[in-house]
């Protein structure tokens, strides 16, 4: 986990075009792992872009204050050195060339200024910091209620993230894995879900969201009430779902360059797909939510994807051997209390592949 210090300096880099290829990775990689940060670091990216004097108040007060440090400290490391007099050693101190004193001022000026946005006091910005956090691991589930009143089932292997009272204007959380909400109706404030691929709008109702970085698409489920989508990589684009349907986007894969993402969405006319939920059994129950009934269904679904939901169901690591097998499709349910032998047996005597368990590993070929 890093510390304040280090993402500030990691994002000052790279705002002033100092940071090596490997301080890129690592940035980039704290923002996969926090995507609260990304939109914020967005926010800060097009101030610093757009900034053509420094600013006033607090951020100039604490800039020049800097400056003047670094006057006093910006050194090479202290070296010692023989009097002729007294034979004591003395320190002497050599001075940072020019050039990299003015990278250290360009740099500190990022600092300050991200400083200014990042953690400066709510009472001086109406906005209030985001930091609560709920996680599930792998095999896990929680049950959550909002500090405005709204509940959450979280599944395995999944992580929300919201302000501590929920109090301003817009409800704001923000997702990575896959949640049930029952949404806390109020006209006045609008409940917001962010994940990676997609924002959603909503005052009340009953939805799933699912969004794990390693799927090919991220889902949303309406089962009550109305949700408004926006893509991210479109924001001009909207959608309004209605009870019963289901959205469908084309996630672009987490490590890609901006201009691979940008080619990605522009040749993929179908990023986004409209659809129909699924229903099953006497009471029609959903698939998409029958996780939070502790089941899961699969209709004509490829064993790659069922393998996902088992790995996150058991906490299991699962590799497919064969290319062709992990197209294989497969009608099944899983009931809270099966074992997970006995669910690769079933398929097995429907298709005739083999397997192997191996404390947390499974192994599945031909």
């Amino acid at each position: 986990m890093l510390d304040d210090q280090r993402i500030i300096l990691l994002i000052s880099l790279k705002l002033n075009g100092e940071a090596s290829p490997e301080e890129l990775i690592e940035l980039d990689t704290y923002i996969k792992n926090n995507p609260e940060l990304a939109e914020r670091i967005e926010n800060i990216r097009s101030v610093w872009k757009n900034l053509g004097v420094r600013s006033t108040g607090l951020a100039d007060v604490s800039f020049e204050k800097h400056l003047l440090r670094l006057n006093r400290d910006v050194f090479e490391p202290e070296t010692l050195t023989k009097t002729s007099s007294d034979d004591k050693p003395a320190v002497v101190r050599t001075l940072i060339h020019k050039k990299h004193l003015r990278k250290l001022w360009a740099a500190a000026a990022a600092v300050i200024l991200l400083f200014w946005f990042l953690f400066r006091s709510p009472e001086n910005t109406g906005v209030k910091p985001i930091n609560n956090t709920v996680s599930t691991k792998a095999g896990d589930k929680a049950n959550i209620t909002l500090p405005d009143g709204s509940k959450v089932w979280l599944n395995g292997d999944s992580r929300i993230t919201y302000a501590e009272d929920l109090k301003n204007k817009i409800r704001e959380v923000h997702l990575t894995g896959e949640a049930f909400f029952e949404v806390a109706r109020d006209k006045t404030r609008p409940f917001i879900i962010h994940t990676r691929m997609i924002n959603l709008k909503v005052l009340g109702t009953a939805f799933n969201v699912r969004s794990y970085d390693n799927e090919k698409e991220t889902e949303t489920a309406l089962v009550h009430g109305s949700i408004e989508v926006t893509l991210r990589n479109s924001p001009e684009q909207k959608i309004l779902l209605k009870p019963g349907e289901k959205l469908l986007v084309k996630n672009i894969p987490v490590d890609s360059s901006p201009d691979h993402k940008k080619q990605a969405a522009d040749e993929d006319t179908h990023i986004a797909v409209l659809t129909n939920m699924h229903y099953y059994g006497a009471d029609s129950s959903n698939i998409e939510t029958s996780w939070t009934k502790n089941q899961l269904v699969f209709t004509d679904e490829p064993l790659d994807k069922i393998a996902l939901n088992l790995e996150r169901w058991f906490n299991v690591h699962i590799t497919i051997v064969n290319e062709s097998l992990k197209k294989q499709k497969y009608t099944a349910t899983l009931e809270d209390d099966d074992k997970l032998e006995d669910f690769l047996e079933a398929l097995r005597l429907a298709d005739g592949f083999h397997y192997s368990i191996k404390n947390k590993e499974v192994i599945i070929g031909r």
